[in-house]
């Protein structure tokens, strides 16, 4: 562990894993304070509530509410906070105020959504309540809390009067009930190593959502979404060290309050979690025991409104439509043209919504959408890939499609013409979900450049959407350079958003370059500066720094940017790219990850199409796999035949495969690229190590 750091190793682990941990380690250090600033003391002070975070006897780890008339709270000194009020009754804190226990505080404003966050060391607990020395507070992040306003009546004074109590280990109707209705909660953890770690100590969190975000699973098991914050990761530190978590569940209409005990996992893949918008991982939690106290909020509270940020999370309902339609990811949709807009002389967007109702995929800012249209006087469906220009929000898909030369010997414009002369509101076309590995990295707090050439400025407006999205989350501050060149304003598509962007956002630098202005094209207005984007350029613009470098545009712009970037010593992880048309590979391909194959001697191959129940033998004269499909007439989704767009990534369900030109990006494990895809021969040696001729295993595809 960094020496004097404000992280201790489960915090420090999940930033190493998110590689975050620099950048958080410079942050914790500037607003992670021993002791309590003026504006936080006065913050408390006028409190109605707190949250108090323990741990009983048994280790285990509570959530609790104490309230008061404001005052309540009281900081004499930087280094102590005064409580002067009695825990409810039936809290488990009561059980847990002993002299020298480490207890956690979040004080949270629910109208102004203010937080601050504060562990502390009991130095007194009496009749009259508890004083506390303040060990770590920092500010949090005012997302996700819903806006709610107090009410004062008589409930305070009788805040520890006894009512109706029910203790339990399976959740029943009435728990799952509020924990289904609840749009936030709280959660206490519990970190323990020796007295000298300041980072140790129990810590007692705000986590919101929309009305069910927290999904009861079944009698003792309950999972929810965890959202972007403040990139500490105190909780889910603590959760890696100590599985134990407390839950506090409020019913404001009926005054219950609902205690959990429980063991937490937390789940960093999984097919719900990467349907779930707005999700950076989920919890689960195990119950061990419940206890629900009747009417035992000491205050009113009045429902204001929602958090604005909850509108680019999820809910379980679509996932569970999102589901439905991956399980048909590999079969073509109906999608119908909801809207066409112009964005520049040559560039227009189609929003696609799905004709059925089974929902929408949510894609990742940059992936691309694969669709398949009939032209007037073609013979057969034509498919293309093209990038999804806005960020993921369930409900459409925009492709922004420019009339250019088409590829795959294609006659000129065929798909992209037909687009613009014949594609208009309330047409259908087909798509594939969503595909693509050029991504932003939303989880990533090294300062980012976005470089763009033409209709390469597609991807970039997706991430900028989402980055925008992101960009009020406490504790980064995370920088952004957007650069784009284009010929003039007449050929430069979101030149107005662009624009606004940097207007609302003091961290985004924009540079646009245009190679030939028009004549009423104004410098500083419409453009920055003349000329193509170059490595001189980049020079100019950007301090001394780490960044991540995401670059898409025409093939020899891409070569370009990624040669000059190489010669800066800019690290192959540290550029993403993406092509349009036929792919190439600018980064070396990894080594051991994919087999040179040569077809000399390749003997035939048995391939079986399971879906379709065809049998064939594959030899080198058929060409790659996806070419031996179509012999045998199955109708397999492709689009670019050059790997690069993976539409044609089908389950490998036997055998194994290797290619003659590298992929850009391998398929997830278990999938081939048919489009450029053989049989593998590279296991074709004999035991005694003298090449026999060459066979491969039989070949079975999900077709």
């Amino acid at each position: 562990m960094a020496a004097n750091s404000p992280f201790h190793p489960g915090e420090q682990e999940i930033q190493n894993r998110l590689g975050m941990r620099e950048q958080i380690e410079e942050v914790g250090q500037r607003f992670i304070r021993d002791h309590l600033p003026e504006q936080h003391r006065e913050f408390y002070a006028g409190l109605p509530f707190l949250i108090v975070g323990s741990v009983d006897e048994q280790g285990r780890p509570w959530a609790s509410l104490v309230a008061g008339n404001p005052g309540f709270i009281s900081s004499p000194d930087p280094s102590t906070l005064v409580i002067a009020t009695q825990p409810v009754f039936g809290d488990p804190l009561r059980d847990s105020l002993i002299d020298g226990t480490r207890l956690g505080f979040l004080g949270i404003d629910y109208q102004m959504r203010r937080r601050n966050r504060l562990t502390g060391s009991l130095t007194r607990a009496d009749e009259h309540g508890m004083e506390i020395h303040v060990d770590q507070t920092f500010g949090n992040c005012p997302k996700f809390i819903q806006a709610r306003a107090v009410n004062f009546g008589d409930r305070l004074e009788s805040i520890g009067d006894a009512r109706p109590m029910h203790e339990f280990q399976q959740l029943n109707k009435r728990a799952q009930a509020i924990i289904t209705a609840a749009d936030h909660f709280f959660i206490a953890t519990y970190y323990s190593a020796d007295d000298n770690d300041m980072a140790q100590g129990t810590d007692v969190s705000h986590r919101g959502g929309k009305p069910g975000f927290v999904r009861v699973d079944d009698e003792t098991t309950l999972t929810f979404p965890d959202y972007s914050g403040n990139y500490h990761f105190n909780t889910l530190g603590n959760i890696l060290l100590n599985p134990l978590a407390g839950l506090l569940f409020i019913d404001f209409a009926s005054g219950d309050l609902l205690w959990l005990t429980c063991t937490a996992q937390v789940i960093w893949e999984d097919d719900e979690l990467s349907a779930f918008a707005g999700a950076e991982r989920m919890v689960r939690f195990t119950v061990e025991h419940a206890r629900l106290v009747e009417n035992a909020l000491p205050l009113d509270f009045s429902f204001i409104e929602y958090s604005p940020f909850l509108e680019q999370t999820g809910s379980w309902e679509a996932v569970a439509e999102r589901k439905v339609a991956r399980i048909k990811g590999n079969t073509y949709r109906e999608y119908k043209i909801a809207k066409v807009e112009p964005e520049s002389e040559n560039i227009t967007s189609f929003y696609l919504q799905p004709c059925d109702d089974e929902g929408i995929v949510c894609h990742r800012a940059g992936q691309f959408l694969p669709i398949e249209i009939l032209p007037v006087g073609a013979e057969k469906p034509v498919q293309r890939t093209y990038t999804i220009s806005s960020a993921p929000n369930g409900m459409f898909y925009r492709l922004s499609i420019k009339r250019e030369p088409s590829i795959s010997g294609e006659p000129p414009g065929i798909v992209s013409n037909f687009f613009h002369d014949h594609i208009t509101q309330g047409k259908t076309i087909l798509a594939l979900c969503p595909r693509g590995q050029f991504t932003l990295d939303s989880s990533s707090t090294r300062n980012a450049v976005l470089i763009s050439a033409g209709v390469g400025i597609t991807p970039m407006i997706s991430m900028l959407e989402q980055l925008d999205r992101n960009r009020a989350t406490c504790g980064c501050s995370r920088k952004f350079w957007f650069i784009h060149g284009a010929r003039n304003s007449a050929e430069h598509a979101f030149g107005d958003f662009v624009r606004r962007m940097a207007a609302q956002w003091p961290n985004l630098t924009t540079h646009i370059r245009f190679s030939r202005p028009g004549e009423a094209d104004v410098k500083d207005r419409d453009y920055d500066s003349v000329g193509r984007v170059d490595v001189t350029l980049l020079k100019s613009l950007l301090p001394f720094d780490d960044y991540e470098f995401y670059v898409c545009g025409p093939g020899p712009f891409m070569e370009t940017i990624y040669q000059d970037l190489k010669e800066l010593n800019i690290a192959d992880k540290r550029i993403h790219y993406e092509y349009f048309g036929p792919g190439k590979v600018l980064a070396s391909p990894h080594p051991g990850k994919v087999a040179a194959l040569d077809l000399k001697n390749h003997g035939p191959v048995a391939v079986q199409f399971a879906k379709s129940g065809v049998s064939a033998v594959w030899d080198p004269a058929k060409g790659t796999l996806l070419d031996l499909a179509e012999s045998e007439g199955l109708a397999a989704a492709y689009s670019c035949r050059s790997g690069v767009c993976q539409t044609c990534a089908v389950k490998l369900l036997a055998g194994s495969v290797s290619y003659l030109d590298p992929p850009a990006t391998l398929p997830p494990e278990g999938m081939a690229l048919i489009c450029t895809a053989y049989p593998d021969v590279s296991h074709g040696d004999t035991p005694g190590g003298k090449s026999t001729e060459q066979q491969a295993e039989a070949i079975i595809l999900d077709i």
